[in-house]
């Protein structure tokens, strides 16, 4: 058993070869029926892919093809616990896969039912067909144990070609499901299952205000999340009622506040906008900067008014990137030297989005790397040029990495020379991140630039970068190295 779950656990982290040994041990398995068992609940447990994967391996691609590990016991043949039927029911034999099916543990043993399901999408039409009718009884009436076992198995199978009868079969299940069964599906472990299973309830109506609104607060799933607010909301908008969608304003998750604030602005309370003009996700704050508009006034003013005495300073300057212009510059400029980094970054990131051109360059050696790759972005998107001699300094060893990684990427930016001197000085560096970087920009500018690179190696230059390569060629490889001379030794 130890062995079994470590090939489970080295087969979920995606190795092939541990499925394939994984294979063959639960051919060994099957002889021992306490052993056995124990297999099938570990694989079991290990929940949908596996048992889709496993499913390939017990039965090689190969035509003709058999390999050694994977040697059926007489006990599989004659299918004598729940494990071997699952082993039968993967088998290489249509004829066997269709006896396997129609076992009566098939139907009666929560277990086995992944392997139903994907015997449902079988290449074979007697084995297909087989499979749906004992599913079909399998879910007769719907369990909430045998539903969360389908589920999350039926929605994988859909993609396939033969997929979309079991999904359908499911999905009327589902349908036919009390309250309490489909609930508990919904709170099944699995992502996709749990998603369909929400999705199957809400296209229905299965779910009322208090299940809607405790799932668009506290549900996992995004997309389950934010489908339950919106549904919520419409009901609100449909029926004039701003109470529903009130408590989902306190929700974590963006899509839902988004939701719950536009219901209420559809249904003419706009004044929720200004508690929400300073939220720190975008789609929320261009939400209420909406709402304040439908009540004649300009968002942009509230933010003026407030960024002075501002207690959530970064989502006022994001609020005033989003709708102010480049004369609100004097009230960023302040906040580059907050001591909050994420504050400094978003009064950095305001500036470009306000078109409004700053000195910068001093920043470069902030602290923070969420800092410095603002001004980075800022200083190339706005064109603000920092002195070359400055950037030389900061790319030397004496700075931390994020400070040098910035002056390579606004040194890279200026002529092809610039960029490759650069290159050449960080191409051995002792810093592993740095000289890979280094290494790739100059191979990709080598086999992509080079050839309409028409600007002269200035003499001043020539010498310097002819024994940079000299000491780096080993680094930068032969191919490289070969380009550059050529280049350097023909002006070019």
């Amino acid at each position: 058993m130890d062995s079994i779950q470590r090939l489970v656990h080295l087969a979920e982290r995606g190795r092939r070869a541990a499925l394939d040994d994984l294979a063959g041990a639960l051919c060994s398995a099957v002889a021992d029926d306490q052993l056995a068992r124990q297999a099938l609940d570990v694989v079991t447990a290990a929940g949908p892919k596996l048992w889709i994967e496993l499913d390939g391996a017990l039965r090689p691609w190969l035509y003709g093809y058999r390999d050694p590990r994977i040697t059926m016991a007489p006990v599989a043949q004659r299918m004598g616990n729940p494990l071997a039927v699952a082993l039968a029911a993967c088998g290489r034999d249509g004829r066997e896969r269709e006896k396997a099916v129609g076992h009566p543990l098939m139907a009666t043993d929560v277990r086995l039912l992944p392997v139903l399901v994907i015997r449902a999408v079988d290449w074979v039409p007697a084995v297909q067909n087989e499979a749906l009718r004992v599913l079909t009884g399998a879910l007769t009436p719907p369990d909430a144990a045998a539903l969360r076992a389908v589920v999350p198995m039926a929605v994988r199978l859909a993609e396939r070609q033969r997929g979309r009868a079991v999904a359908e079969l499911a999905r009327q299940a589902l349908l036919r499901a009390d309250d309490d069964t489909l609930d508990a599906v919904r709170r099944c472990e699995d992502l996709r299952g749990r998603r369909f299973a929400f999705e199957v309830s809400l296209q229905a109506g299965r779910m009322d205000r208090r299940q809607l609104a405790a799932a668009a607060l506290r549900e996992s799933d995004i997309i389950s999340r934010a489908r339950c607010a919106q549904v919520l909301a419409a009901q609100a908008i449909d029926g004039d009622r701003p109470e529903l969608v009130e408590e989902l304003l306190e929700s974590k998750s963006a899509r839902v506040r988004v939701e719950a604030l536009t219901a209420l602005v559809r249904l003419g309370r706009t004044d929720y906008g200004l508690r929400f003009l300073d939220d720190n996700a975008s789609m929320v704050r261009l939400t209420a900067q909406w709402a304040v508009r439908r009540e004649g006034e300009d968002p942009a003013d509230f933010y003026r008014q407030r960024l002075v005495a501002a207690g959530n300073a970064g989502g006022l300057l994001a609020g005033l990137g989003d709708c102010g212009t480049a004369a609100d510059a004097d009230l960023v400029l302040p906040h580059l030297e907050d001591p909050r980094p994420r504050v400094r970054a978003e009064a950095v990131r305001t500036l470009r989005r306000l078109g409004a051109k700053a000195e910068l360059g001093g920043m470069l050696e902030d602290p923070a790397p969420v800092v410095v790759r603002q001004v980075v972005a800022t200083l190339r998107a706005l064109g603000v040029g920092v002195p070359v001699e400055r950037l030389w300094a900061l790319l030397g060893p004496g700075h931390p990495r994020h400070v040098r990684h910035a002056a390579h990427r606004l040194l890279v930016d200026r002529d092809p020379w610039t960029r490759i001197r650069a290159d050449l000085l960080l191409a051995d560096d002792p810093d592993e991140v740095l000289s890979l970087r280094a290494r790739t920009d100059l191979a990709m500018w080598c086999s992509r630039d080079a050839a309409s690179a028409y600007a002269n190696c200035p003499d001043e230059l020539r010498a310097e970068v002819a024994n940079l390569l000299s000491r780096v060629e080993a680094a930068v490889g032969a191919d490289t190295a070969r380009v550059l001379r050529w280049l350097i030794r023909t002006g070019s």
